[in-house]
């Protein structure tokens, strides 16, 4: 194996020890825009009908006010409670009704984007969405979009065609950092909080917060702040805490300590070689330099060998968050779900890049992926298809940590060339020799 870093990050690994570990490179991730420019450029676009699936129902409203100050264009805003009215301005009389502000949406002139919030339940009735219908065939020639927001969308299909769906996702450390400064203004001018805190420790502290909505994690630090009595290093791990209960609560990925090593793991000699080359090929600078990040590993092995502690160990080398995603908290009653459960979780877990994703006993939700689908209708196959597409496509960012008792349970797919493709097999000499802590 080769010395030079920048060779080995792209040289896959297969090892057993607990059992067989087996790891593929990623692409660095390519520039992207920002939420801004996208939204600017599906209204610039003339799409039509644009709907945001998030609670966030203020960020949204805040995006659109930016993106319709930059265009030159008025913002009008829609509510059941308050009708249509101009950003900022009295509401239009007698609008509260759906149709009725349709009507009065159909009568307004030169380019605008309306804000219409949880609209999509009108839309069932048959004379709203013919309404809703003939304003989007009369928009697509000029530049004007009604976006529909709500925490849960769903159009009928006659609507479906017209309609593109934006994700907003959750804030980036970037977007977070104005509010925490705001917050700790507030903080010391209301409460008289002194704040100990330099640029840097305030930057990492909106950084810690990241994977929350906004609103929830100005809540959070707020409740941090009040708790201490203080803003100092401290808040950092306090906020972290705090964020690790608020993931613990929604469900899908719950943080893990760092509290393991390869200190309290005997053997594995070479996934240790080549889990200290790769460390620097996941920060900003090491991206910078070329180096290609590491995508995962795949650990294979009996139960008690020791492979969840091989597995929490690498978080604990590196440093890195770790976060477990409960496979069987994915599976939802409703058709579509499940599946937006999964993307939900893979996107958290993005946004907490640099991170590493734990999934623990990984043949237990795809095994019946392998099968004809009977057993489940296909959502087992359908929750594989998007791991699998994640696992291809995704930004780096993100080492994925997997163990299995059973990897023959395993579906062709996930073992393919490329997510997982060894170039060398290591066993060990004793099955229990992955452990030296216990």
């Amino acid at each position: 194996m080769s010395n030079d870093p920048k060779a080995a990050s792209s040289a896959p690994i297969a090892t057993q020890a607990p059992g067989t570990v087996t790891t593929a490179p990623v692409k660095p991730a390519a520039p992207h825009q920002n939420k801004h420019d996208e939204l600017r450029l599906l209204v610039n676009s003339h799409h039509p009908i644009i709907t945001v699936e998030t609670p966030e129902e203020e960020r949204v409203e805040q995006l659109l006010l930016d993106v319709a100050a930059e265009l030159a264009v008025p913002l009008y805003t829609w509510s059941v409670t308050a009708g249509l009215a101009r950003a900022h301005g009295a509401p239009i009389y007698n609008t509260d009704n759906p149709e009725q502000a349709l009507a009065n949406v159909a009568l307004i002139q030169g380019d605008a984007i309306f804000l219409l919030k949880d609209f999509a339940r009108y839309c069932d009735n048959d004379r709203v969405c013919r309404r809703l219908r003939e304003l989007a065939e009369k928009f697509r020639a000029e530049r004007r979009s009604i976006v529909i927001t709500a925490a849960a969308l769903q159009l009928p299909a006659d609507l479906r065609g017209d309609s593109l769906p934006f994700q907003l996702g959750l804030p980036t450390a970037d977007e977070l950092l104005a509010s925490v400064k705001s917050v700790l203004a507030e903080m010391n001018r209301t409460q008289q909080i002194p704040l100990a805190l330099d640029l840097s420790g305030i930057a990492q502290l909106a950084q810690n917060l990241v994977g929350l909505p906004q609103e929830e994690a100005m809540r959070a630090l707020r409740m941090c702040i009040l708790a201490r009595r203080r803003v100092d290093v401290g808040l950092l791990d306090a906020v972290l805490d705090a964020k690790r209960e608020a993931l613990r609560s929604d469900g899908l990925l719950e943080t893990v300590r760092r509290d393991a090593s390869f200190a309290d793991v005997a053997g594995l000699r070479r996934l240790r070689e080549w889990i200290a080359k790769r460390k620097s090929a996941l920060t900003p600078e090491g991206r910078r330099f070329g180096l290609e990040p590491p995508k995962g590993i795949l650990i294979t092995g009996v139960q008690g060998c020791g492979k969840s502690l091989a597995a929490r160990s690498v978080a604990g080398e590196w440093g890195y968050e770790m976060a477990r995603l409960d496979a069987g908290a994915l599976y939802d009653k409703y058709i579509g779900e499940s599946e937006k459960k999964l993307q939900k979780a893979l996107e958290l877990a993005q946004k907490l890049a640099p991170m590493v994703l734990w999934i623990d006993e990984i043949e237990k939700a795809f095994a019946s992926a392998g099968s004809s689908g009977d057993a489940d209708a296909g959502l087992s196959q359908r929750l594989l298809a998007t791991l699998l597409t994640w696992m291809q496509d995704r930004e780096g960012g993100v080492f994925l940590a997997a163990t299995s008792n059973n990897i023959s349970a395993l579906p062709p797919e996930m073992l393919r060339k490329g997510r997982f493709s060894p170039d060398y097999t290591q066993r060990s000499r004793r099955s229990n020799s992955s452990t030296r802590k216990y």
